[in-house]
């Protein structure tokens, strides 16, 4: 059992990394992280055989073949694979093992809404997913062995891919720069941004925390969705129009009163609720899940209350958003929402000048639904 919870520390100012590097430049941080050593890769092979989980094993290397066998993976999955060329991907490892969760605290320089996951890898020596890009942001985290890094240049969907692969990989990357990653290790890419890993000994395991980048076009879905779900039906009309000159033309006229009776059933109000669900729905529902409280009281014994791992909270307003569900709040709650969403354990003395008669019933509502646990 890891004594120590994980850890990141940037090693620069944050307004200096948000200017400088956030979104525009790549940054490698040697010996930012700490106390990475959990989960070992028994726990992440466990995870990849459970249906709920997004999990991935790559084999291959330099111009191939390659090979991509998708999860949930069988036990014989593992058998042969040898000692080299082989990668190991779970997604989401902080939905379902809270401990690994505790990391994203070290990130608040950013809205809590930005954070999308933790990818955890294993590979063996040689292990590798191909030069590729990310639309998001993301910082990769050696926890263990070493992995050599190539840097590309920035790319979009225009950027010729292989076809011979079952993955998403560049035909060409011209390198850059290159890092050589070591325990500690922290590498921020910008979306965009070509990379290629390779792990240069075996039990190399790496971090990987993305960023959300919502895309707009999901966003207005989801607005007009919320927006039309109780609307009665609303007919075009056009009583007392004067003749028309044309049959065979849609007039301008014509056209502005159908876009504006159309948009005018978006309404700002729903249209926030409907981006507020959206935001705080988590990538996995990873509440079947255990919440490790033993490792994090070792880990934080002052902590008497620890959040889910698999927990998306924010509060927008006198609405607590906690995956995807609206609560409404009193006046007395919205503090002790406030600090469930900007962190994800809490001590006695931070929660105790909190808990007026109705913050401590929402909070015994949420601890009674699995959502937090005490420790």
């Amino acid at each position: 059992m890891a004594t120590e919870l994980p850890r990141f520390t940037l090693p620069l100012p944050v307004e200096t990394f948000l200017q400088r590097h956030w979104q525009r430049r790549t940054l490698f941080m040697p010996a930012a992280a700490r106390g990475l050593d959990y989960p070992d890769a028994d726990t992440l092979a466990g995870l990849a055989l459970e249906a709920e989980v997004e999990s991935r094993l790559i084999r291959g290397a330099g111009d191939g073949p390659w090979s991509l066998q998708q999860g949930p993976l069988e036990e014989d999955a593992f058998e042969g694979l040898g000692e080299q060329d082989w990668t190991l991907l779970v997604q989401s490892v902080d939905h379902f093992l809270t401990p690994v969760s505790l990391l994203l605290d070290d990130f608040g320089f950013v809205p809590g809404w930005r954070l999308e996951d933790i990818m955890i890898s294993y590979a063996a020596e040689g292990g590798s997913v191909g030069p590729h890009f990310d639309q998001y942001d993301v910082f990769l985290i050696q926890a263990s062995g070493h992995r050599h890094w190539k840097i590309g240049p920035h790319c979009d969907d225009a950027t010729p891919q292989r076809t011979d692969t079952p993955l998403k990989m560049l035909a060409h990357m011209p390198c850059e720069q290159e890092f050589h990653a070591g325990p500690g290790d922290v590498l921020y890419l910008p979306p965009g941004v070509a990379h290629h890993g390779v792990a240069s000994d075996s039990d190399c395991v790496t971090w990987s925390v993305g960023f959300r980048a919502p895309d707009y076009r999901d966003l207005l879905a989801e607005m007009v969705a919320e927006c039309l779900a109780n609307q009665p039906e609303q007919l075009y009309g056009d009583a007392g129009r004067a003749p028309c000159p044309a049959p065979g033309r849609l007039e301008q006229n014509d056209l502005d009163n159908l876009l504006s009776a159309s948009l005018g059933l978006l309404d700002r109000a729903q249209a926030a609720r409907a981006v507020a669900r959206w935001l705080s729905t988590p990538r996995q529902n990873g509440l079947d899940f255990i919440v490790d409280e033993e490792q994090i009281r070792a880990g934080a014994p002052d902590a008497v209350l620890v959040r889910h791992g698999g927990v998306r909270l924010l509060r927008q307003g006198d609405h607590a958003w906690l995956n995807g569900e609206c609560w409404t709040l009193d006046a007395e709650q919205t503090a002790l929402v406030d600090l469930l969403a900007g962190q994800r354990r809490y001590r006695n003395d931070q929660l105790e000048p909190l808990l007026t008669r109705s913050a401590r019933e929402l909070l015994n509502h949420w601890i009674d639904q699995g959502f937090f646990a005490p420790l």
